[in-house]
């Protein structure tokens, strides 16, 4: 078996996201899985989003989410989606993540390797859930 052989063996499996449609269909993707800068990214908007001052909506205290929070997690979401999708064009990939961005932002957790660091993992799962929570009134 050559190296390149053995390489292969130790890249990333895609790992399978179902979206469902407004009408009820269910798709599979295969994504990538998240590479080292954009669990940096998502690890980074969560620590802001953390230090961010807690408001309370409907009973329940929750980070003051601001545009720009908002802004980069778009921003990754695309470069996830781009990376894992071949041959999407700049308007099909916005309206894409546009239409479907709740359900992404929930599966991106799933997209992180299992076998890193753990302590992060849950942080960032945290975060995720916060940001879901903020979202919820909004909709």
């Amino acid at each position: 078996m050559d190296n390149l052989e053995k390489v292969k063996r130790h890249l990333a499996k895609p790992i399978p996201i179902i979206l469902k449609n407004p009408e009820g269909n269910e798709d599979t993707f295969l994504f990538r899985p998240l590479n080292v800068e954009q669990q940096a990214i998502l690890m980074e908007i969560g620590k802001r989003m953390e230090s961010r001052e807690k408001v309370e909506v409907e009973g329940k205290k929750v980070p003051d989410i601001k545009k720009e929070d908002m802004t980069e997690m778009v921003e990754l979401i695309k470069d996830i989606v781009k990376s894992s999708i071949e041959g999407l064009d700049e308007l099909t990939l916005n309206d894409f993540v546009n239409t479907n961005f709740e359900q992404l932002s929930e599966k991106m957790l799933d997209l992180i390797p299992k076998n890193r660091n753990q302590s992060a993992l849950e942080k960032i799962k945290k975060k995720q859930k916060e940001l879901k929570n903020a979202r919820q009134p909004n909709q």
